[in-house]
């Protein structure tokens, strides 16, 4: 049976919910992106895709550009604030504006701050705070941590009494973070300038309690991150929503405190700020939850907005790309838009995206507390974990992570690259089903 007509309404214009549109643009899928701020700009922060991504951007004909736009990584270095190495980890065996790039902008629609879902037996309705309403079968919060579209099902959720103990409690933060994309350095600055890989440098403070992540990019240019753990009052704070945001405001105080820090370049952290345009860096707070219910009627969770990662663990865009590809992967296999098609599509994906999205989330943390602990036995800790742990253990770890490597079914399929192979592609939403695309998909 062809994929029915279906209208997807997708709330956010970040990684997540650009990358899902771009999907959708080789279906024969209606959807419109509803972005709140009123520019898709970068705020300075770097995007790592790994090689459970790549498979669906180079399908999505995206791959060459994010090889043009970054550097291929090929390890962790870890200093102390000596600058005395302490070790690596081996990985050697995008950005918001590249994934609009194949996107119709007659369906990007900016300034839209989503107020209210209602919901009905045939469809979804989203109210924005500038007067204007979108109907659709399906809506799907791409939003953020503090995602409308939850806010709006949890609410419903909480009045049926279905809502777990946990989805109730608010987002508490964990870090502060500030980030930052320089200029262009003169070529002689450092050698890793020139390089044509990169190197994740991260510079482990032991006094004080922040540790700091540069990374060259092209164009000799550097990116950079310094976070600092919150302290257990700080976490419990009720203005999250107001400072979470990836905005330029409030940096001033931050960069005053971590500015003398050294970095790994034979300068001051602060003489790296300097190069940076203010507009390119941000402060944020970061938090760190795997929601229990992703999904309600006919509105379902997409990326942050069901589980938040905090960057460092560099796993936060890609989930949120990946479980684009579920959802894509199911949507066009369906055989109508009744709510029950829509339950069975939103079970479906639940099921094999949650176990992944707590798995991930576990490993953030256990990577967080190995570069943010202090004390004699973090640091025995982090010595083992970075020089004697073998080669081939560290190999096979993250090969077990990286095995997951979906592909949209209804696009032609690209070549397994890498040493280990992918596990089989997710099996179709119903047996022997038939896709209907764009006559300009392929």
């Amino acid at each position: 049976m062809s994929s029915p007509r279906l209208r997807v309404i997708i709330v956010g214009g970040g990684i997540g919910g650009l990358s899902l549109a771009n999907m959708l643009e080789k279906t024969n899928i209606e959807y419109v992106v509803l972005e709140r701020s009123t520019t898709i700009k970068a705020l300075g922060s770097s995007l790592g895709l790994d090689a459970s991504t790549l498979p669906v951007m180079e399908q999505l004909g995206l791959l060459d550009d994010f090889f043009e736009a970054g550097k291929p990584v090929r390890q962790f270095n870890f200093y102390d604030d000596q600058q005395k190495k302490l070790g690596k980890v081996d990985f050697s065996a995008m950005t918001e504006i590249i994934l609009l790039k194949n996107l119709p902008r007659d369906k990007i629609f900016l300034g839209k701050r989503v107020l209210s879902i209602v919901q009905e037996q045939d469809k979804a309705c989203v109210q924005c705070a500038d007067g204007t309403s979108y109907e659709g079968d399906i809506v799907i919060g791409a939003d953020g941590a503090y995602s409308a579209v939850r806010q709006n099902i949890y609410k419903e959720l909480k009045a049926k009494n279905m809502l777990s103990a946990s989805d109730l409690e608010p987002l508490s933060y964990d870090q502060h973070c500030l980030v930052g994309v320089s200029e262009p350095f003169d070529p002689s600055f450092h050698p890793s300038l020139r390089d044509m890989t990169c190197d994740f440098e991260i510079v482990l403070n032991r006094k004080e309690p922040f540790y700091s992540i540069y990374m060259p990019l092209p164009n000799n240019r550097i990116s950079w991150a310094v976070l600092r753990n919150c302290t257990g009052i700080e976490s419990k704070s009720n203005d999250n929503f107001k400072v979470s945001e990836w905005g330029p405001e409030a940096v001033q105080e931050m960069i005053d405190y971590v500015r003398h820090q050294p970095s790994i370049y034979n300068t001051t952290l602060g003489e790296i700020i300097e190069k940076t345009p203010r507009e390119f860096i941000s402060k944020v707070m970061l938090e760190e939850k795997a929601f229990d219910s992703w999904y309600h009627g006919r509105a379902v969770l997409l990326g942050d907005a069901c589980h938040k990662i905090v960057p460092s663990s560099g796993l936060g865009a890609n989930l949120a790309i990946l479980e684009g590809v579920c959802l894509a992967n199911l949507l066009v296999d369906m055989h109508g838009t009744s709510q029950q098609e829509i339950t069975k599509v939103f079970e479906t994906y639940y099921q094999r995206r949650y176990p992944l999205a707590k798995a991930a989330l576990k490993n953030a943390r256990q990577f967080g507390k190995i570069m943010s602990s202090h004390g004699w036995m973090a640091d025995m800790v982090r010595k083992v974990f970075l020089n004697y742990i073998p080669d081939r253990i560290t190999r096979w770890s993250n090969a077990q992570r990286l095995q997951h490597r979906p592909q949209l079914h209804y696009l032609p399929q690209v070549p397994d690259r890498g040493s280990s192979k992918a596990l089989p592609q997710d099996p179709r939403l119903y047996h022997g089903s038939q896709v209907q695309k764009k006559a300009s998909a392929i």
